[in-house]
């Protein structure tokens, strides 16, 4: 196999295995199907990834509803599917090229992760990317052995999940039911002057909720509670 059909065999194994009759009503062999079905390059199911054709490869990636990049060692964008098409050419991702723009407010994350990657110190890794002003998306990028010099990233919207789907972190971080809410108002992209206003409260009650939120989190800045919001939630 080459190594985009390794790199490709490797996520249709992960996805056959989230894709249970639990979370969904099909079985998994019929949900892959209905989606790639009526292509010009149909999908054809298999619970063998390695005796995946090179046309069932392509076809998999190309029209898998996430939206899939290949990158080289420096962040330039090599191939992507119709989804990533998609966000390239809305400008949240590859723009000129490269994955994230130099100017772009995460691009130096963005950089240190991609070192991290390439010298070997972890084999994936995930990054919060403001896309708008109320919306965010997470970044997960990996690395496979058999493809030196190659990062495989996904780009997906983060859902916002309000106060009632956050209700988990407040057990898992001991917030209180105001730092819950002042959270969840802040993954909808609101300002703490905004979420004053909402809140009845004054702007340095916020901020001293947020300070509170991080510290509970362990996290440095609001930035590290909204990416671990978001990556527990999502």
């Amino acid at each position: 196999m080459t190594v985009f059909e390794h790199w490709v065999a490797r996520m249709y194994e992960q996805k056959m295995a989230a894709a249970t009759p639990q979370r969904n009503n099909l079985a998994t062999t019929a949900v892959l199907e209905e989606k790639f079905t009526q292509r010009l390059t149909p999908f054809r199911p298999t619970r063998s990834p390695a005796s995946l054709t090179h046309a069932d490869c392509t076809a998999w990636f190309e029209h898998d509803a996430i939206a899939r990049f290949v990158l080289d060692a420096q962040g330039c964008v090599l191939r992507a599917n119709v989804r990533a098409r998609g966000m390239i050419a809305a400008g949240v991702l590859g723009s000129g090229g490269a994955f994230i723009c130099p100017t772009h407010r995460n691009r130096a994350e963005f950089d240190a992760l991609v070192t991290r990657l390439m010298e070997g110190r972890q084999p994936q890794g995930r990054l919060l990317l403001r896309a708008g002003d109320d919306a965010w998306c997470l970044l997960d990028l990996a690395m496979t052995p058999d493809a030196a010099g190659r990062i495989f990233a996904t780009a997906r919207p983060a859902h916002c999940m309000g106060v009632e789907g956050m209700e988990p972190l407040r057990a898992i971080f001991g917030l209180t039911r105001a730092e819950l809410s002042v959270l969840a108002h802040l993954t909808q992209g609101e300002a703490p002057k905004d979420i004053g206003r909402k809140m009845d409260m004054s702007i340095h009650t916020v901020r001293a909720h947020l300070r509170a939120i991080c510290m509970r989190m362990g996290v440095k800045g609001i930035t590290g509670a909204l990416r671990l919001s978001f990556q527990l939630t999502n």
